[in-house]
C-alpha cells in the first residue's frame, strides 16, 4: 500500500474500501504501529493540546488548594475531548529573558510559549493585571479564556465566579448577627476579584444603612501571613473603630487571621467573626470551622476549558471567537463556627 492509502485509511477517510481499510488496520496492529503526533501536527497544524497557566500561586503552584480543583476540571474535560494538556507554572523560564513567569516583573512572552509549543488553545488562571504580558494576549491567534481575570480585550474569552453577589452574601450574614463595625481583609490590588469582592462588601454596608469606613479595609495578598498582619492591623485600631467582624477575600488569609487573632489572646467568634472565600478542603477542619463562601473550584476550570473546545469544534481559532462578555458560576454561604453574634 502506499503511504497516501495507509494514511487515509488510518484517518477514516471515505474513499478507501472497507476490505483496504480492515488490512491495512490488521498490519497496523500487528506490528505495533502509533502515530507520530508530531509529524501529524506539522501536516494539520494542529497538536490536539491546550495550554494551561497556573500563576500566582507562590510557593505552593499547582498544590494550591484553589489552583488544584480548577486544574483538575480542566484536565478532565480537555482529556474528554480527545486532547492533552500542557501545564506551564511558577518558575517556568521566558523564553526571551530567561526570567520566571507569573509576577509582574515578567518579561518573558505568554505568547511566545504558546507559539513554541503550537497549542491549539489556551487558559490562564492567576495573571495579574498589572503584569507585563496582559495587555499582550489579544496577540494570540488560537482561543484564549481567562479564569477570574477580566479580558484585556475583546474576542478573549472569561470565567469566574459572582464575587460580588459572594462578597455580598458574606457580609449580610454577618450584619444579620448584629455587627455593624466590619473589617475588609482583601487581596491585592491587581486581581480582579478583590475589586469585585470589595464592591460587594460595599454594597452590603450600604444596603444596610452602615457607613463604608476606608480604615476598616486591609490590602492582603491573598497569603497566610498577610492574614496575621491583617491581625495585627485591625487589632492596633482605636476602641471605637476595631471590627467585631472580618471579610476575607480567601480562605488561606482568613485562617492566617484567626491563627494570629488567638495567638494575642483574642477569641474567634467570641472576640471577632472571620469569613473566609473560596471553601478550600481545610476550612471546615480549622478550629473553628471557618464559616465562608464556596466557589464552585472544579467547575471554574470545567467551564473555561468547554469554551475552549467549543471553539476548535466549530474551527474558531481566532481570538476573535468569543463575542459574548463570559460566564459567571454561583457561589453560596456556608455557615461555620467562625461567626457569632457580637459581646453585648
Amino acid at each position: 500500500m502506499s503511504p497516501t492509502a495507509v494514511s487515509r485509511a488510518l484517518n477514516g477517510h471515505r474513499d478507501i474500501g472497507e476490505e483496504t481499510r480492515a488490512k491495512i488496520k490488521r498490519v497496523a496492529q500487528e506490528l505495533g504501529y502509533r502515530r507520530n503526533a508530531i509529524a501529524r501536527g506539522l501536516v494539520t497544524k494542529r497538536t490536539d493540546t491546550i495550554g494551561l497557566f497556573v500563576l500566582g500561586r507562590g510557593a505552593t503552584g499547582f498544590g494550591d488548594p484553589f489552583a488544584y480543583e480548577v486544574i483538575l476540571g480542566v484536565m478532565d474535560t480537555v482529556s474528554s475531548g480527545g486532547y492533552d494538556l500542557v501545564l506551564y507554572g511558577i518558575g517556568g523560564p521566558s523564553p526571551a529573558s530567561g526570567r520566571r513567569l507569573g509576577g509582574p516583573s515578567c518579561a518573558g512572552s505568554y505568547v511566545g510559549k504558546c507559539k513554541e509549543r503550537q497549542v491549539d488553545g489556551v487558559i490562564m488562571m492567576g495573571l495579574r493585571t498589572d503584569d507585563p504580558q496582559y495587555r499582550s494576549l489579544g496577540e494570540l491567534d488560537v482561543p484564549c479564556v481567562l479564569i477570574d481575570v477580566t479580558p484585556p480585550c475583546e474576542g478573549i474569552g472569561f470565567v469566574g465566579s459572582d464575587n460580588v453577589l459572594g462578597a455580598k452574601t458574606a457580609t449580610e450574614h454577618l450584619i444579620s448577627l448584629g455587627h455593624t463595625r466590619i473589617g475588609m481583609l482583601n487581596g491585592h490590588a491587581y486581581a480582579t476579584v478583590s475589586a469585585e469582592r470589595l464592591e460587594g462588601y460595599k454594597i452590603a454596608l450600604m444596603n444596610a444603612g452602615i457607613p463604608y469606613n476606608p480604615a476598616l479595609v486591609f490590602e492582603g495578598d491573598f497569603s497566610g501571613e498577610s492574614g496575621g498582619r491583617a491581625a495585627r492591623y485591625f487589632m492596633a485600631l482605636s476602641n471605637d473603630v476595631r471590627p467585631t467582624a472580618v471579610v476575607a477575600a480567601s480562605d488561606v488569609m482568613a485562617i492566617g487571621l484567626v491563627q494570629a487573632l488567638k495567638g494575642m489572646g483574642i477569641a474567634v467568634p467570641q472576640d471577632v467573626s472571620v469569613v473566609g472565600f473560596d471553601d478550600i478542603p481545610s476550612a471546615s477542619h480549622v478550629d473553628p470551622p471557618l464559616t465562608t463562601v464556596r466557589q464552585a473550584r472544579y467547575d471554574l476550570g470545567a467551564t473555561a476549558a468547554r469554551m475552549v473546545l467549543e471553539r476548535l469544534a466549530d474551527g474558531s481559532r481566532s481570538p476573535k471567537a468569543f463575542p459574548h462578555p463570559g460566564f459567571r458560576l454561583a457561589t453560596n454561604l456556608v455557615v461555620r463556627g467562625s461567626t457569632a453574634p457580637p459581646r453585648s
